[in-house]
């Protein structure tokens, strides 16, 4: 992309794949947006290569305005600790759905539920500055910034194959996963969504975000998609769902899985671009 009067950056620092050396992959998504003289980090990778990447590319994430997490799940929440050490004394607001700070596991095959949620504990994370801000809905963050909240599930949606769980009073419950939520930001090319796996459904995702904004397009789409693993039946209507929003860019990553992705890149062609740690898109305010 053109590099000429960008005011929108997204740099990927986290991802599974990485496209040169000095970078490292891990299972986990971050994404640093400055935009308006604010930066925000979506989301904090697993944990293991958030400070080193951020290093490889020359960021300094110990001058953040906001971390914005777009679930609970480890792989998103892991690099927390490291970004909140790295403020020294000041307060970071974080924001996130309530659900993201509970006990989450999950269930393969029916073995023993395995623990996927955060690795630390609320107060850990507030003794070293973390300023919790914990809504269900949508939160304007300012200077065209918000977050989408719970997104409403399609009423004939259907169940992952991988059972999701929440820990309460000491059983396990299904986790439906309402702390997913994606990140929007106002460019003047148009609305830029990112995703963090988007568990409520990418195509969901995009129509709560138009609904939520009173627009009738979205220019661009970043992030995972959770389409790994997904029937072909249904990998097929999804990617022709999101024709239908008329994208002009689209990066899929993390969570997309290669069929998806080489779906998405088959019926967006040049619109369909690579998303790896390092990758950097920038857009005309």
């Amino acid at each position: 992309m053109s590099t000429i009067s960008a005011e929108v950056r997204i740099t990927t620092i986290c991802e599974n794949r990485v496209p040169r050396s000095g970078l490292l992959g891990e299972h986990g998504l971050s994404m640093l947006l400055e935009t308006r003289g604010r930066r925000i980090l979506f989301d904090t990778g697993a944990g293991a290569t958030l400070a080193g990447n951020a290093a490889a590319l020359n960021l300094d994430l110990t001058r953040l305005d906001a971390v914005v997490l777009s679930h609970g799940h480890h792989d998103h929440t892991g690099g927390l600790k490291w970004v909140l050490e790295s403020q020294g004394s000041a307060a970071l607001p974080v924001y996130a759905h309530p659900d993201a700070l509970t006990e989450k596991y999950v269930s393969r095959e029916d073995k023993v539920p395995e623990y996927i949620g955060a690795p630390w504990k609320r107060a850990e994370m507030e003794a070293l500055g973390a300023e919790f801000c914990l809504d269900r809905g949508p939160v304007d963050l300012g200077d065209g910034i918000m977050t989408t909240g719970e997104i409403p599930r399609a009423p004939h949606a259907k169940r992952s194959p991988t059972l999701f769980l929440l820990k309460e009073g000491g059983k396990f419950v299904e986790d439906r996963l309402l702390d997913d939520q994606a990140l929007v930001v106002e460019s003047g090319a148009g609305l830029v969504v990112l995703l963090g796996c988007a568990h409520a459904g990418v195509i969901e995702t995009l129509r709560h975000v138009l609904s939520l904004t009173g627009e009738r397009r979205i220019y661009a789409v970043l992030g995972g998609t959770h389409l790994l693993n997904t029937p072909e039946d249904r990998l097929r209507r999804t990617v022709a769902g999101l024709r239908q929003f008329g994208l002009e860019l689209i990066a899929p990553c993390h969570c997309s899985g290669i069929r998806a992705t080489v779906a998405m890149h088959r019926a967006f062609g040049k619109r369909c671009l690579d998303h790896q740690a390092g990758s950097i898109f920038e857009l005309p305010l």
